[in-house]
């Protein structure tokens, strides 16, 4: 038999055979890895065995949303589905102060979650490899047919023929298990968001109607007298106020007024800077060194603190705190930390149907998240709070309800989480809910998420923007750009830009995907974007319409965040990874990228420490960062709070920090009793920060 190979008379072709040969033994070896790998982590393989033994034993979760899927789905099973998780919580509900069992909850929490992204970032990153590498096999097996195809000749023998058709078979061979297991790959891969958000809407609107219990969240009980020994002393003389009340004398807010309170999610611009001249660098909370007091909160939350200073020096701070049978506000005084009063806003919380085919839904929320994790606003005469329940209360200082809104029971993977923000007489409420979209029975789209403002003085409705985005932790932002201001939001696939004054979209730029967790940050017209997946983003804010192709300055990709919000400022971008990365992006070095456009330089900083997490927003004064973290920085060691000091970073040739930056950066680590999760407010040179069960102030 004469093939192209024998008779070819071009120099090396015999060697290129080879070397297709070679290429496709290689790239069909990695493609048979590959699939193990995606099997493996789909199968959750590498899962702690009593972990998948126990979550698998018993019944599946309680039914809900279709994206609860059921507990034999290893891979798409939620953390907080596996039985021994749920078994946990409820025996935490019985014996609430069991220090080793919330420790344990804690463990298996975190074994969970880190399994559960790790497993899917492996599988994505996965399915790329398996994709390039069949791509080298169909070049070289391509290569190899095409030298191995047989010219005919008259003369050849019956065996030689024979042997051509074995070639084939084994081509033919090739070819399907080729084709098969990418098949399998893309079916064990994790598809892409767009396609499970279509497939969870038909699965919604295909599947049986229930009657799950409807939730209720009950008064709380009435004080008990303080010698009774069941009750808290902290709390047991606190004035606890379920009054009602006229709106207070309307206030003018100027940006002078709100730069000196702090009213709102890393203050009124969301940016996360303070302005103290003297703010604290060491302290140490265990000790109380430097700890001007500490209070317990009554209730846990996840909320962060927002102030009210008066003219005499003093002021209020306001909390949130709620489980499942009741919703408080307090309010602490900033001079001594004596808890004023508790306003109990407790109301029975009830289903309202909103779609014909809509199914009845319960509230469910994470331990991450928890039922008061909004941050609230605060505008020198009420109170405004958001709960997990999707109830907004505002109150008076005194503690009495002037108004409430009800946005219904919100369809949140993780539970409502985003918090409010405050444009002069308006609150800005984001309320993403569920897939963004109803699919009714006959096929029209309907959106559930929406974007409002509502009047302060009772709560009416002055616009409201539909969205046809998915449900979201991230928090609106307001935003001074040029001569106007912006509402800077951050769901689904897009940061999209509205006008404060009618809710009109402004601008829109495709730059996320995945569950988005922080807010946008700015520096006069440029608006920047991190998110774990898929880049940072940094945007010129002065476009109007879809800017995805125009307005895009620079990205970044190295060691984004899931849940912390970022920091900007004149030299550095600054985004602090879950797990401890600080990296620093330099926006005025910028290198364009030959497939992936403009890319800022940047620098990065270990945080010291193992097994260290984070999952509070950073806070900045003048030079000074501060970061809490809210796992232990080493082996019997506790949380810490690190401080560095951005004036002695010093960059190499490379633009990376020398070893003398990095050893001087981090100026201050200073020792916390509990885990911190929450944001910082600073006024007057002292730090304001909760931890899981306290509120600290912090000052020298």
């Amino acid at each position: 038999m004469t093939t192209v190979l024998d008779s070819s008379s071009v120099p090396g072709v015999r060697t290129l055979f080879y070397l297709a040969v070679a290429l496709a033994a290689i790239s069909g070896a990695l493609c048979i890895a590959f699939l193990g790998i995606i099997a493996v982590n789909y199968h959750g393989l590498l899962v702690p065995g009593e972990i998948v033994a126990i979550a698998d034993r018993d019944t599946p979760p309680a039914a809900g949303p279709s994206y609860r899927l059921p507990a034999d789905d290893s891979f798409n099973r939620l953390p907080t589905d596996y039985q021994s998780f749920r078994e946990l919580r409820h025996a935490l509900t019985q014996n609430r102060q069991n220090a080793a069992l919330i420790e344990q909850i804690r463990q298996l929490d975190h074994e969970l979650r880190t399994s559960y992204f790790q497993r899917r970032a492996i599988a994505e990153r996965t399915t790329i490899y398996l994709i390039a590498a069949s791509i080298l096999f169909f070049v070289a097996v391509r290569t190899i047919t095409t030298l191995k195809r047989r010219i005919p000749d008259p003369s050849e023998s019956v065996g030689q023929t024979s042997r051509t058709g074995y070639w084939g078979v084994a081509v033919a061979t090739a070819w399907l298990m080729l084709f098969g297991g990418l098949c399998l790959g893309f079916l064990l891969a994790p598809k892409p968001e767009v396609d499970i958000f279509v497939n969870r809407l038909v699965a919604d609107a295909n599947a049986p109607v229930t009657q799950p219990a409807v939730p209720t969240l009950r008064a709380s009980a009435p004080p008990v007298d303080a010698t009774t020994p069941q009750v808290a002393l902290p709390f047991a003389n606190v004035p606890r106020i379920r009054e009602t009340a006229l709106p207070s004398p309307a206030i003018e807010l100027t940006e002078e007024l709100l730069m000196r309170n702090w009213v709102s999610f890393r203050n009124f611009d969301g940016n996360g800077v303070g302005f103290s001249d003297n703010p604290p660098i060491h302290w140490d909370a265990r000790e109380g060194t430097n700890i001007v007091w500490q209070t317990e909160v009554p209730l846990p939350g996840n909320s962060s603190p927002v102030i009210w200073t008066d003219d005499a020096g003093g002021g209020k701070l306001f909390l949130t705190g709620a489980d499942e049978n009741t919703q408080e506000i307090y309010c602490f005084d900033i001079t001594d930390g004596s808890l004023l009063w508790i306003a109990d806003v407790t109301r029975e919380v009830v289903w309202v149907q909103r779609f014909e085919d809509e199914r009845p839904r319960t509230l469910r929320v994470d331990d991450c998240t928890g039922y008061a994790a909004p941050t609230p606003v605060v505008d020198g005469r009420h109170v405004y709070a958001m709960f997990a329940s999707g109830e907004l209360v505002a109150v008076n200082f005194s503690g009495q309800e002037v108004w409430r809104k009800s946005f219904g029971l919100p369809d949140n993977t993780y539970g409502y989480a985003s918090s409010l923000a405050l444009h002069y007489d308006r609150l800005i409420v984001q309320f993403d809910d569920g897939e963004g979209v109803w699919r009714h029975e006959d096929g029209t789209l309907e959106p559930t998420s929406k974007l409002v403002a509502l009047d302060l003085n009772d709560g009416s409705v002055i616009w409201e923007t539909p969205r046809d985005l998915p449900n979201t932790w991230a928090s609106p932002t307001i935003k001074r750009i040029g001569d106007s201001y912006q509402i800077i939001t951050n769901a689904g696939f897009y940061a999209i830009a509205y006008n404060p004054e009618d809710g009109s979209e402004i601008w829109r730029v495709r730059c996320l995907s995945g569950d988005i967790g922080p807010s946008a940050v700015s520096l006069g017209n440029i608006v920047f974007i991190a998110n774990e997946n898929p880049r940072a983003t940094a945007i010129d804010a002065t476009g109007t319409g879809n800017i995805t192709a125009t307005h895009v300055l620079w990205t970044g990709v190295n060691s984004l965040p899931c849940t912390t919000s970022p920091l900007i400022t004149e030299d550095y971008v600054l985004t602090l990874h879950t797990y401890g990365w600080l990296t620093g992006y330099d926006p005025n070095n910028i290198e364009m990228h030959p497939t992936r456009g403009p890319r800022a330089r940047f620098w990065e900083l270990e945080m010291p420490g193992t097994a260290i997490s984070f999952y509070s927003s950073p806070l900045r004064v003048g030079n000074f960062v501060y970061f809490f973290c809210k796992t232990g920085t080493g082996r019997g060691q506790g949380p810490r709070a690190f401080v560095i000091d951005l004036s002695k970073i010093e960059l190499d040739d490379n633009g990376d920090l020398t070893t003398e930056s990095e050893a001087a950066l981090i100026i201050a680590i200073n020792p916390m009793p509990e885990p911190v999760v929450t944001s910082p407010a600073i006024l007057n040179n002292r730090i304001y920060i909760r931890s899981e069960t306290m509120i600290f102030c912090i000052g020298e």
